[in-house]
């Protein structure tokens, strides 16, 4: 009985909700940075985010500090832009390539198409950190 009570309680506290602290590195001063965390390949491509958070680009720092929770340890893409017109979004020329700095928790193997989930996710557990750079297009 004590084992089975041992293995509740670790399989309870591994899917246990998480906090997750994001540094963002940005070159470029001014605007507000967007997080938004996707857990699948379909949520990804919809931009059905499961948890997301902004925050004021410090001009005084080359980094912004934000947190994200998350519903446990697993497979995530956090994706990261700089709003640098206060519209909130992600501005994108005529031919879809966009025109703020963006990037995801790991580095897009091409800039010449959008990433699928699996080429950019990068596994969460615990109380895991991790720092995005945010790019012009042309800078990746």
């Amino acid at each position: 009985m004590p084992y089975l009570i041992a293995f509740l309680f670790l399989v309870t506290l591994s899917d246990a909700p998480q906090r997750v602290n994001v540094e963002v590195l940005s070159s470029t001063a001014g605007g507000k940075v967007y997080l938004a965390a996707y857990d699948s390949a379909d949520g990804f491509k919809n931009e059905d985010f499961i948890s997301n958070a902004s925050s004021p680009v410090n001009p005084a720092a080359a980094s912004t500090e934000l947190a994200l929770r998350l519903p446990g340890t697993g497979n995530y893409v956090i994706a990261a832009f700089q709003d640098l017109n206060g519209n909130g979004e992600l501005d994108r020329n005529l031919l879809g390539v966009p025109t703020e700095p963006y990037g995801f928790s790991k580095l897009p193997p091409s800039k010449w198409r959008a990433p699928s989930f699996g080429e950019v996710a990068t596994r969460l557990a615990g109380s895991d950190s991790l720092t995005i750079e945010v790019r012009h297009w042309r800078d990746y």
